[in-house]
């Protein structure tokens, strides 16, 4: 069995993975995806399984005070994001990738972002009814709608075709995409830096669960949304750029 999964961990990695992938999430997705190879469960199955699972999760942030099921929540995204992993990695090793597993993904993805948000917002509210954060929680599903959206847009075949700019197709949650409708700034420049701090960020993942055990669940929604409002000032600045000079 172990030698299976490690044979289904170097068939289905990608060569350029983030840290948290590629020694915690992929690794776990591996001894997932093993029994499910001889079965006839599909990737795109296990990508709106992931959904529920979230949900559950998200739902125990949102709805039960105290650190331990604020801690439980935060592991259950963990598993729903293992389960993410496992849909791609299924899909390679059976040579089942399409694009609109892709796009199933994507919105997946765009939806957990939604009810995480929702989920940590009310937490924080509901103690003391503290509006702040109320507001805080709805400015940020604006916020995080708006880096969505225009991470739709750019990815677009028509945007690619009125600009030169390359499809971006398959790449995963939209936070992978944080600062990419710019060209790449040089290596270590400080812009290049907080680039790197910002994919971080956006991709929760690789830290909501130390965030939960350390209960400052307030400053992962401080940061997430920050970032994301960064990205999304950022893609539409690119967009004007692009599309806004006359012709």
């Amino acid at each position: 069995m172990f030698a299976a999964v490690v044979d289904a961990y170097r068939r289905t990695r990608k060569p350029k993975d983030i840290l948290w992938n590629r020694f915690v999430a992929r690794p776990l997705a591996a001894v997932v995806i093993v029994p499910l190879a001889r079965t006839s469960v599909t990737p795109n199955q296990i990508t709106l399984a992931t959904l529920p699972v979230f949900l559950a999760g998200a739902a125990l942030i949102a709805f039960r005070p105290g650190w331990g099921a604020l801690c439980a929540g935060a592991a259950i995204l963990e598993i729903s994001y293992v389960l993410d992993c496992a849909d791609g990695q299924l899909a390679r090793l059976k040579g089942t990738s399409s694009p609109v597993g892709a796009h199933l993904d994507f919105l997946m993805d765009e939806l957990k972002a939604f009810a995480l948000v929702a989920a940590v917002g009310v937490r924080l509210w509901s103690p003391a009814h503290d509006a702040r954060f109320l507001l805080e929680g709805l400015g940020g599903l604006v916020v995080v709608a708006g880096a969505i959206s225009l991470t739709t847009f750019m990815r677009r075949p028509e945007y690619a075709a009125a600009t030169g700019a390359a499809v971006r197709q398959g790449a995963g949650d939209y936070g992978e995409g944080f600062a990419a409708s710019a060209a790449a700034p040089a290596r270590r420049s400080p812009l290049a830096a907080l680039e790197s701090l910002g994919r971080f960020v956006v991709h929760y993942p690789s830290y909501i669960l130390f965030v939960a055990l350390a209960n400052r669940i307030d400053l992962f929604l401080h940061a997430y949304l920050v970032m994301n409002a960064a990205y999304a000032a950022r893609a539409l600045l690119s967009i004007a750029r692009a599309l806004g000079r006359g012709r």
